[in-house]
């Protein structure tokens, strides 16, 4: 019986030194993205990225009360597809938005967005 005792006893201390706690195995668990999936230039869109940019960049100049719509008016995805000038006075001579407000990365996502045929 004692010897039994002493193998119970070793394998159940064994058990406790090896084996994992709850919070171990909770950590070795994959995780599973639960917020939105990055923009890159590999993904992007009118819908996650370039809509968005021209509302807010473009919008107040160039928006349906703007100062300069008769120069072009934004109203959408058509209005930028429809007018080559766009890409060019955004992304060649940089001359709009006014101030140059657009960041690199604001830059290399529309590029990339121009590059991919402007998809929705």
């Amino acid at each position: 019986m004692k010897k039994q005792n002493a193998i119970f006893s070793l394998v159940t201390i064994t058990a406790i030194l090896f084996a994992c706690s709850k919070r171990q195995a909770e950590e070795l668990k994959p995780t599973t993205p639960t917020g939105p999936t990055a923009v890159t230039t590999a993904n992007v869109t009118y819908t996650n990225f370039a809509g968005a940019l021209f509302q807010t960049k473009c919008n107040s100049c160039h928006g349906p009360s703007g100062a300069i719509k008769s120069v072009w008016l934004f109203n959408g995805i058509a209005s930028v597809k429809n007018d080559s000038r766009v890409a060019n006075s955004v992304l060649v001579t940089k001359t709009m938005p006014k101030g140059g407000s657009l960041t690199t990365n604001e830059r290399e996502l529309l590029q990339a967005w121009f590059d991919k045929g402007m998809p929705e």
